[in-house]
């Protein structure tokens, strides 16, 4: 929109310029009176020059009173759907978008079923042309959507990202900021009976505490398990002989126990199947880091990873991958989980909420009515248990900065993550998982999920913690991950391990810049649960 003020500026006029010269051509038009008595009766041509004059000052008047006094056209609607297709009208009233213009969105393979359903939908609505672009490889997405910011092709108008690199793209300049139009537009974010659960109003978005994303997912960590097993009383009463308490897992100690019990190679089954491996390791270990007290950073950026709980939770983590779970929960990928479990090789797994489907679906598990669902258990503090559930990755949609109508992808968003076009959307089986409030008692989504997972779920997601999302957090994590990798191995010590971390986050600080990475991290700190904020002053880290 066009702000009054910047139209007379841009005419290199000022208010009192522009009053004053109004006032003249009011007087000039005066029978020429005015004219007469301020010096020599005007010659025809200066008359006609004056008069010429006039008429383009008054059209400017015009222009500059329509403006003032006729308000641009108000996003309205009472849902944030509504709005974004008020939006998308009032942009085609502006001249700014027009019928059957095309943007592309570029996802994961794994959201088309969410997405590709949706933009049919809004195309019929819009009479614009959205179209996807799917990515096989999560980390094909970060480096396309990096090369955009230095080729700027305009080819893509929106991204689906994890939303750990809003910060390496909000520093590249390839995306906007859209706090202005999470001010115009309403989300619903942050508040009212429609938003998203805490903490994931704030870290899915923000970054130095400005919107650069909308969040489109859940990525809470919860931990499934064989309820058949764990509920049989034959089993109970076992573990109850062998360990002298009942059979449950709310803190760590209690959940390896736990793993250490139903661990049964012989039979096919192993205890667990964690994360261990290249890309996500690091979450497992963090999970304990967090609960114990351990900090990323202090205030000065320097790393708390080997840090008494920074080592502690990796002896812990390493004892349990190397003598409970098979190899390829070291050696393997992310979909280990959504294989091992399902098919019962594994008697627990701590995943993404999507498993949920997977394992309570017949066609996908042979498992389907055994599943059960545990809050990730905590560390205790003078008798309060605290508990840090990781939030691995999380996909949020940004929007280039070299699209077409960047307004209008922004809308786009909006609308998908809407209350009621989301619901149905991320109900459907893919890689988005639920995100707002209202949603957990749903029934498409306790359908969806099965309806005991729902307040396991809506726990974890209170707990949840991000994952660094400062820039540069790709490589932060990149390098934390292959040493607890190596560790989980064998091949590092694990405090010698987490101490040549350290050392690499010290040098990609240093070269990113110390004290904006540490303003930065002040900022991102601020969005993690607020009893993991409270553990931190308890233990006077921060």
């Amino acid at each position: 929109m066009v702000k009054p003020n910047e139209l007379l500026r841009r005419k290199r006029l000022t208010r009192r310029d522009f009053l004053r010269q109004g006032g003249i051509a009011g007087g000039a038009l005066l029978g020429g009176s005015l004219l007469a008595a301020c010096g020599p009766t005007p010659t025809p041509e200066v008359v006609e020059k004056v008069v010429k004059e006039t008429v383009v000052v008054e059209k400017e008047v015009e222009v500059a009173k329509e403006v003032l006094v006729t308000p641009t056209p108000v996003v309205r609607g009472a849902t944030p759907e509504e709005r974004a297709l008020s939006g998308i009208e009032a942009l085609k009233a502006a001249g700014k978008i027009k019928e059957g213009d095309t943007f592309t969105i570029m996802h994961h393979s794994g959201q088309r079923n969410n997405i590709v359903p949706a933009l049919d939908e809004w195309n019929q609505l819009t009479g614009l042309n959205f179209q996807s672009v799917e990515i096989g490889l999560e980390s094909d997405i970060y480096v396309k959507a990096m090369n955009e910011a230095v080729v700027r092709t305009g080819d893509y108008d929106i991204f689906l990202t994890f939303c750990n690199w809003i910060g390496d793209m909000a520093e590249a300049g390839l995306i906007l900021d859209l706090t202005e139009w999470y001010e115009e537009y309403d989300p619903e974010v942050d508040h009212g009976p429609n938003a998203y659960v805490p903490p994931l109003d704030k870290f899915t978005t923000l970054y130095k505490g400005r919107r650069y994303a909308v969040g489109a997912d859940d990525d809470a960590s919860s931990v499934f398990y064989r309820k058949d097993l764990m509920e049989d009383p034959d089993e109970q009463k076992a573990f109850e002989d062998k360990y002298g308490r009942k059979l449950e897992a709310n803190t760590w100690e209690e959940f390896d126990q736990v793993v250490e019990f139903f661990d049964r190679p012989d039979e096919g089954m192993r205890g667990a199947h964690l994360y261990a491996e290249r890309y996500f390791a690091y979450s497992t270990w963090a999970a304990r880091f967090l609960s114990k007290g351990g900090l990323y950073f202090d205030d000065n950026m320097d790393p708390g990873l080997a840090s008494e709980e920074g080592v502690t939770a990796l002896e812990e983590m390493v004892r349990l991958t190397q003598k409970h779970m098979w190899e390829d929960a070291i050696t393997g990928d992310w979909s280990g989980a959504y294989t091992r479990f399902p098919e019962g090789t594994v008697f627990c797994t701590m995943a993404w909420a999507s498993l949920g489907k997977w394992a309570q679906d017949p066609e996908t598990s042979k498992i389907a009515g055994k599943v059960g669902y545990l809050e990730v258990p905590g560390t205790m503090h003078n008798g309060t248990l605290v508990r840090a559930a990781p939030h691995t990755v999380g996909w949020s949609f940004s929007v280039s900065r070299y699209g077409k109508a960047p307004e209008a992808a922004y809308c786009w968003t909006q609308w998908f993550t809407g209350p009621t076009v989301g619901l149905e959307a991320i109900a459907r089986v893919a890689t988005l998982d639920i995100f707002r409030q209202p949603w957990f008692d749903e029934p498409i989504m306790k359908e969806a999920y099965g309806e005991e997972f729902m307040p396991v779920l809506l726990a974890n997601t209170g707990n949840c913690f991000p994952d660094i999302a400062l820039r540069g957090a790709a490589e932060y994590l990149d390098k934390l991950n292959l040493h607890i990798q190596a560790a989980n191995a064998g091949d590092e010590d694990p405090e010698a391990a987490l101490k040549a971390a350290a050392e690499e986050w010290q040098e990609i600080t240093d070269r990113l810049g110390r004290a904006a990475q540490a303003w930065a991290w002040r900022e991102e700190r601020a969005g993690y649960p607020q009893p993991i904020q409270d553990l931190w002053k308890k233990l006077g880290k921060v």
